[in-house]
């Protein structure tokens, strides 16, 4: 845990990233998108494997850019 004032650093080793599919909705489209790798938040611990997968979204009309709309942690 940081203590006030003080700046948590994340290191992330080996990151992977692989597209899991894209779909167009009504007016966005959404892309599940799979990340891998090892991390390490505290540095005195040394890094632990995790996958996540972000699903994000990005309107079809082409204004703005793709948004985090959920995170899932898979372990």
């Amino acid at each position: 845990r940081t203590a006030p004032g003080q700046v948590q650093l994340t290191e992330v080793h080996m990151p992977a990233a692989q597209l899991l599919g894209i779909e167009a909705l009504d007016d966005a489209y959404m892309a599940s998108v799979e990340f891998s790798g090892m991390i390490r938040e505290d540095a005195s611990a040394g890094p632990s494997p995790f996958r996540e997968v972000w699903n994000m979204t990005k309107p079809t009309n082409g204004r703005g850019g793709w948004l985090v709309a959920g995170v899932q942690a898979l372990q």
